[in-house]
């Protein structure tokens, strides 16, 4: 059981691992909230047997939705912009407090139980890691939002510079009419053609200059009007510049910000990859050296029984070396009777009292 759960909390930090050290990607949406599943019907619901369905846990229970066809995702161009910075805020506060839940777990587990530290440490720098995960892939997106928002604004921007130089040519365009046109030099020439005899070539040149002169008379009258308002308008379009530029700017630093939001957030994960590598490799030792510490404080060392100490202390139990006029007679006995148990115990019996001898 013990290597197993080993080798499965191995497996969970390589992969937590390799998957800190792996840049991530740009606008990736965040990971979603988990769905908890209903809980498996009742017996009586379904028609199974009695207690058919009390083993089954609500993990493995999926239903499908019941209706998808009015649950649309809002796309992101009908979305307004503050709607859509609100909302990633508020989904990553969301799945960070659901971390910070878990967190506090493993510090409660490893303050109960000092020897669960050993296992809750890792699993806490697991959460880090996907949190700094969650915070580096919302600053960038948010990031990203906040530059198109302020390319937007560059956009309005150039309409509005557009419309005060039209303006402007506007003045410059009546103040030219105002030095061009004179109503005096008109009235002039009318009155030399009234004096002239009456043609048709006549009435018409004067219908051209009475015609010019209402036109003149209607300039001077509405020039004024038309100055103010032109003059009005470019400053006003001037004022809402100036505001589009200032907006500029300040969405340009919210994307700086969240920017570095996400580098930082980046280092982070790199680091707590190191850290949940140390915990690997400390992991291991410990194992290593909890397997040696129970193998070397219950060692029990083999001794000699006592009879074998008696034995070998003994000073008669050893028999004594023969001598080689022992050897003779034993054989020539041999040869001569070839019985070897009398010869032999007829040998012992002469040596006996020779062993006897005191030192």
């Amino acid at each position: 059981m013990r290597p197993t759960l080993i080798l499965t909390f191995l497996t969970c930090v390589l992969a937590s691992v390799a998957l800190a050290q792996e840049p991530a990607p740009s606008n990736v949406p965040p990971p979603s909230p988990p769905v908890v599943a209903p809980p498996p019907p009742s017996p009586d619901t379904t028609g199974a047997a009695p207690g058919a369905s009390s083993q089954a846990t609500p993990e493995a229970v999926e239903t499908p939705p019941a209706d998808t066809q009015g649950a649309h995702e809002t796309p992101l161009d009908a979305e307004p912009f503050d709607v859509r910075v609100h909302r990633r805020l508020e989904e990553y506060n969301q799945r960070r407090a659901q971390r910070e839940v878990e967190m506090n777990s493993y510090a409660e587990a490893s303050g109960s139980d000092p020897g669960l530290e050993r296992y809750a440490d890792p699993r806490r720098v697991q959460v880090e890691l996907k949190d700094e995960l969650d915070r580096e892939q919302t600053s960038e997106q948010l990031a990203n939002d906040y530059a198109e928002q302020a390319r937007e604004v560059l956009s309005k921007e150039q309409a509005v510079q557009d419309f005060i130089a039209k303006r402007r040519k506007t003045l410059d365009d009546s103040g030219q009419q105002k030095v061009t046109v004179n109503r005096q030099d008109l009235e002039v020439a009318l009155a030399n053609l009234a004096r002239q005899p009456d043609s048709p070539e006549v009435q018409a040149q004067m219908r051209d200059i009475d015609r010019r002169l209402s036109e003149a008379e209607r300039l001077e009258r509405d020039l004024p009007a038309r100055q103010t308002r032109a003059q009005q308008e470019a400053a006003g379009a001037t004022e809402e510049l100036a505001k589009l530029k200032e907006l500029e700017q300040s969405y340009e630093k919210e994307s700086k910000a969240f920017a570095a939001d996400a580098l930082s957030a980046h280092n982070n994960r790199l680091g707590l990859a190191d850290r949940l590598e140390y915990y690997l490799v400390r992991a291991q030792a410990e194992d290593v050296l909890e397997q040696g510490r129970k193998a070397t404080q219950s060692v029990q060392h083999l001794s000699a029984s006592p009879a074998v100490d008696k034995t070998l202390n003994s000073s008669g139990s050893a028999p004594s070396p023969k001598s080689d006029a022992d050897l003779e007679q034993l054989k020539n006995c041999i040869q001569q009777s070839g019985d070897v148990q009398a010869c032999h115990e007829k040998a012992s019996q002469v040596r006996q009292p020779e062993d006897a001898k005191p030192l």
